[in-house]
């Protein structure tokens, strides 16, 4: 698997909901463990946090918005973004 530009490997960037860190971090380490596995050239970029679907989704969007400019500047300079649950995808996405 190779980018197109500049023939470089695809970087995947790794996000790990917090939920998901709180309650089942073993979820987390063996995705990374599984794309590292798999020779993906996978990245877990440090300081993660939020990405707000919580608050968005008891009605607080506004105040999540920062959480989510948060979570595009940690994965911008990322070819994929590979995440332990879906939903998450499509929040992040919108």
């Amino acid at each position: 698997m190779k980018r197109t530009r500049k023939n470089k490997f695809m970087r995947v960037g790794l996000f790990i909901p917090c939920y998901v860190d709180a309650l089942y971090p073993q979820v987390g380490v063996a995705t990374y463990k599984l794309l590292k596995k798999l020779k993906i050239d996978v990245v877990y970029p440090e300081h993660q946090t939020c990405c707000g679907q919580p608050m968005a989704n008891g009605g607080f969007q506004r105040m999540s918005d920062h959480l989510a400019e948060r979570f595009e500047d940690k994965f911008k300079d990322f070819d994929y973004i590979s995440n332990t649950k879906c939903i998450l995808c499509c929040f992040c996405e919108g």
